[in-house]
């Protein structure tokens, strides 16, 4: 029995009298040295019942069996127990035990499976929960998303009434779009709790700059945001639950979105976000695209008015200077003399203000050719910095291996011209202004932001001064005609126009950066000439005129009496035989009667020869004349995409008499 597992148990006390070894092992204990250690000390049977069990093994001889549990770590066993005799008679219990392996395997396997199963309920009712919350959370999204979507991006209103969609369908307190304009941070919309605070249109200011925001921890990026708008805050408020996400235009988030409330569901905002940002992207096309038909429209316009003011100028310049030419020989003191140098004075002024309009209104008729910017900016240098005066310190920075643009020369010059003299007005008290020239490149995703850009490789210029600024409200209508800040009489507000017109007649963009406060920045892009040309800049003529000067016969077509009779009084003057034509037909007649050694005539004629016809019929009949063009402004009879065809010859209306005996000296030595 030594070799069992053989208890003897008091069957009053239950006091534990022997243990076998293999019972000590079996009950996991050393020895049994305290004398009253009870049998209740080592198990326990399943609900209870070991005192139940001990008392019917002690009335009994038979062996009674019941299951038990080891109390150390609750293993199950089976205690066979019979009533058995002490000395003197003392009642006592026999109990043998035994360790059912398999047994306590399954019931730990059960255990385990038991477990296994609770947690498994568990789980399936947290995703049944949260599958409820994100189907609510769904539902809500596209129903914000769809209200998003429907607004017209043309009410100023838009997007504070998305914000209001996104507050009322997914139970936020606040929200605000805060955007990026000149440098700082703007407060675009506002809605609720926030809307209460703060004021639309406040600006703010970070610490650091935005791509330095988003590299900030997401808590040190709220702490951060919280500080900025505590500082603008019209009222105290309670700025705690805020939460902010990029909105990307394009691959820049120059916009966030700015949440108070707690946020559920992450992935809710993400949409909200993108839907958000489509919004904004619809903005800034629409505002663009209403600004340029606006320009457009101006444009078209100014382009009728110049045209006629144009032939009315030549009319008046004209004359002044023939009477100009009368009165010099005789009386050159005279009162007469005077009026008439302010009328031709005059004039010419009239005659700066058309062609700003023409350039503006892409109607300039422009003769471009390859050249090289620094080139250009290297000539051009000492008549910047006479014109800039001493308090402004110019400074030229020229791009190694700059790529050549294909412009036009004169007025590539005067845009330049205009920059200059706008960023001396800016700087009063002087400055330092940068001209800079780059090779760029102007990528799809740019284009896309801009629909007037076509992608590819331009040549840049920019021109950067240290002046006051400009607001966003001046950036926006710095290209209309007529619009300045300067005082009455001291701009024609067209300098920005003509260099605006100029730019896009040149097939470029132009766009400009400014901070109220800290300067102005204009680029001009140019595209790529990428055609083999050795002209570095064109022909320039610098003779003067001089009367009686020219021998040849000229044809003079012009279907208005006035300019007609100027024109033909100057060239007798310049020491031409001259015919003259109010139509094209009148002067195809005279063509086939006779030669002549140059054409003049005005691209716009009545009836069925306009310029360019009647200048190829000229050419069929007589190969070796040469051909002048005169016109107000751009037809497409001898410009096409504002430019000048090739070999056309064209002197702009209105023009002096000097202008044209040097075009014409030109013509005759070709």
């Amino acid at each position: 029995m030594t070799d069992e597992a053989l208890l003897v148990v008091d069957a009053r006390s239950h006091t534990l009298l022997y243990a076998s070894p293999r019972a000590m092992d079996l009950l996991d204990v050393a020895s049994f040295s305290d004398p009253a250690c009870r049998l209740s000390d080592l198990l326990d049977s399943d609900d209870g019942q070991l005192y139940r069990f001990l008392a019917d093994a002690a009335t009994v001889t038979s062996p009674l069996i019941a299951r038990v549990r080891r109390l150390s770590d609750g293993a199950p066993l089976t205690a066979k127990g019979q009533r058995t005799a002490g000395e003197e008679g003392r009642p006592l219990i026999a109990l043998a035990l035994k360790a059912d392996t398999e047994l306590s395997r399954r019931f730990r396997l059960l255990a385990d499976k038991i477990t296994a199963l609770d947690f498994e309920v568990e789980h399936r009712k947290a995703v049944e929960a949260e599958l409820s919350r994100n189907a609510l959370a769904r539902d809500r999204t596209l129903v914000a998303v769809r209200y998003i979507a429907e607004i017209e991006s043309s009410d100023p209103a838009c997007l504070n009434n998305a914000l209001d969609a996104l507050c009322r369908t997914c139970d936020y307190l606040g929200a605000a779009i805060i955007g990026v304009e000149a440098g700082k941070l703007l407060l675009r919309a506002l809605n609720g709790r926030l809307a209460e605070s703060f004021d639309r249109n406040a600006f703010m200011r970070l610490p650091m700059g935005l791509a330095d925001f988003w590299d900030m921890p997401e808590d040190d990026r709220i702490e951060t945001l919280r500080l900025a708008l505590n500082e603008v805050a019209k009222t105290p408020c309670d700025l705690s639950d805020l939460g902010v996400w990029p909105l990307f235009v394009g691959s820049e988030a120059k916009s966030f979105l700015v949440l108070q409330g707690p946020c559920e569901f992450p992935a809710e905002v993400e949409i909200l976000s993108e839907a958000l940002a489509s919004l904004l992207s619809r903005v800034n096309v629409e505002t663009d695209l209403r600004h340029a038909q606006k320009l457009q429209a101006i444009g078209e316009l100014t382009g009728g008015i110049a045209h006629d003011f144009n032939n009315i100028l030549s009319v008046v310049l004209g004359n002044a200077e023939l009477i100009i030419d009368e009165i010099e020989q005789d009386r050159p003191e005279a009162l007469e003399m005077e009026l008439a140098n302010a009328v031709r004075d005059a004039a010419l002024r009239g005659a700066t203000l058309t062609s700003r309009l023409l350039s503006f209104a892409r109607k300039q008729p422009l003769m471009p050719q390859s050249l090289s910017l620094n080139t250009v900016l290297r000539d051009l240098d000492p008549l910047l910095r006479r014109a800039l005066g001493e308090t402004v310190d110019v400074e030229v920075v020229w791009a190694g291996g700059l790529w050549k643009a294909r412009l036009d020369q004169g007025q590539f010059e005067n845009a330049l011209l205009n920059l200059a003299v706008n960023a001396r007005d800016a700087m009063p008290l002087g400055g330092r202004l940068t001209i800079e020239t780059a090779n760029t490149r102007l990528d799809t995703e740019y284009a896309a932001q801009h629909s007037e850009v076509t992608p590819g490789q331009y040549v840049m210029i920019a021109v950067t001064d240290t002046g006051t600024g400009m607001t966003p409200d001046v950036i926006r209508e710095a290209f209309t005609p007529f619009f300045t800040t300067k005082g009455v009489g001291q701009g024609s507000g067209l300098g920005l126009s003509m260099v605006f017109g100029f730019v896009k007649q040149s097939g470029g963009h132009v766009k400009i950066y400014s901070e109220q406060g800290h300067g102005t920045t204009v680029k001009m892009y140019f595209p790529r000439d990428t055609a083999d040309s050795g002209a570095e800049s064109g022909e320039q003529l610098v003779s003067t005129a001089r009367r009686a000067s020219a021998n040849g016969h000229i044809l003079l077509v012009e279907d208005d009496p006035h300019i007609l009779r100027y024109a033909e009084r100057t060239l007798i003057l310049l020491g031409y035989a001259v015919d003259t034509a109010l139509s094209g037909d009148a002067a195809a007649e005279l063509l086939k009667t006779r030669s002549y050694d140059i054409l003049l005539t005005d691209v716009v004629l009545p009836g069925g020869l306009n310029g360019r016809r009647l200048a190829d019929l000229a050419s069929e009949l007589w190969p070796t004349i040469k051909v002048l063009f005169m016109s107000g402004y751009t037809e497409n009879a001898i410009v096409h995409n504002g430019q000048l065809d090739p070999e056309v010859e064209l002197i702009s209306k209105p023009f002096t008499r000097d202008q044209l005996a040097r075009r014409l000296q030109k013509l005759r030595k070709q």
